[in-house]
C-alpha cells in the first residue's frame, strides 16, 4: 500500500506534494516547521511538539489554515494508513505564493509521515563529538526551516569526523546545530534558554531530572565551562539523550560516557516507554 501524505487537506503521495515558485519559503526561508516520532502507532509528545508548531506560526504573524483536531485528526489517519512501525510525523507551514516576491501569501500545511532508521547505538555506548562554530541564529524561540548554516556546515563537520556544530558568539553558547545543550557538575544540571530554540526532549529531561536526584540551573553557559565540564549531553527529538565525550579535539574530561549521563539516558528511556506504550525503550 503506498504511503500518503497530507497536503492543504487532501491526502496524496509525496510526488503529487507541489507549490509555486514564488512561495516566500522558498524566496525567503519564511516557513515553520516541528517534527515528532511515531512508535508502533503511538506519537511521542505530539501535543507539546504542536503547542511549539503554533507558537512558531504566533511569533512569525503566521495563521495556521487548519484548526488543532484537524491537523490533529490528519496526522491519525496518516499513521493508521502508513503503518510504520518507527516513523518521523513532520508538519510543516510555507508562508505562501507572493504577488510581490517579498510578501507572505496563503499558507501552504503539509504534514509528512516518513518511515526512519534508529540511531547509532555507539552514539549512546561510546559518546560524540561537535565541533564549535561562532554564530547566533535568527530568532532561535521559532522552529523555522532556516537551516542554512547547519546544511553549509554539514560537510566540513563530517570530514572532521563530527555529528554536528556547537554554536557560540565568541563567549557563551546557544545549542548544537538541531540540539539543546547539557552539562553536568556535582548533582547540578545546568542547561540555557536564552537564545535557544525551546526543545521538547530538553523540557522533558528538565522535568524528569529533580526525581533522579538532581538540580536544575537555567542560566548562561560559558564556552570555556562547556570544555571543562565534568558531563557533557544534548538532547533532541531524534538524538533523545546523547552523550557528548569531544569539542574539537578536545575531550570532555575522560573522553567517555559519563554515569551521571547514564541515569539520565536511562531515566529518559523509561519516560519513553511510558509514552509510546512500549515494554522497553533502549537508547
Amino acid at each position: 500500500m503506498e504511503p500518503i501524505q497530507f497536503f492543504n487537506g487532501n491526502f496524496v503521495s509525496k510526488e503529487l506534494i507541489t507549490f509555486s515558485i514564488d512561495d516566500v519559503g522558498v524566496l525567503r526561508g519564511f516557513g515553520i516547521f516541528d517534527y515528532f516520532k511515531v512508535y508502533n502507532g503511538v506519537p511521542a509528545f505530539m501535543e507539546a511538539h504542536l503547542n511549539r508548531f503554533e507558537n512558531s506560526a504566533h511569533l512569525l504573524g503566521m495563521e495556521i489554515p487548519f484548526s488543532r483536531n484537524e491537523i490533529e485528526s490528519a496526522i491519525g489517519k496518516l499513521i493508521e494508513h502508513n503503518g510504520f512501525p518507527l516513523s518521523g510525523i513532520k508538519v510543516l507551514m510555507t508562508g505562501g505564493a507572493s504577488l510581490d516576491g517579498f510578501s507572505a501569501g496563503t499558507p501552504n500545511l503539509i504534514i509528512t509521515n516518513t518511515a526512519v532508521s534508529e540511531t547509532n547505538p555507539s552514539f549512546y555506548t561510546e559518546g560524540v563529538s561537535v565541533m564549535t562554530h561562532q554564530f547566533s541564529r535568527e530568532m532561535p524561540e521559532v522552529k523555522s526551516t532556516n537551516y542554512a548554516t547547519a546544511v553549509r556546515l554539514e560537510p566540513l563537520w563530517k570530514q572532521r569526523g563530527h555529528i554536528d556544530a556547537l554554536y557560540h558568539d565568541g563567549e557563551y553558547i546557544s545549542e548544537v546545530s538541531r540540539s539543546n545543550v547539557f552539562l553536568l557538575e556535582g548533582n547540578k544540571l545546568i542547561t540555557n534558554e536564552e537564545g535557544v530554540l525551546p526543545g521538547i526532549t530538553r523540557m522533558n529531561v528538565v522535568n524528569m531530572a529533580p526525581h533522579l536526584g538532581f538540580e536544575v540551573e537555567v542560566r548562561p553557559i560559558a564556552l570555556a565551562e562547556v570544555l571543562a565540564a565534568e558531563e557533557l549531553f544534548m538532547t533532541s527529538t531524534n538524538k533523545r539523550v546523547m552523550p557528548v565525550v569531544k569539542i574539537d579535539a578536545q575531550e570532555i574530561a575522560s573522553g567517555t560516557v559519563g554515569a551521571k549521563t547514564k541515569i539520565l539516558m536511562e531515566g529518559y528511556a523509561k519516560l519513553m516507554a511510558e509514552e509510546t506504550k512500549q515494554p522497553s525503550f533502549q537508547n
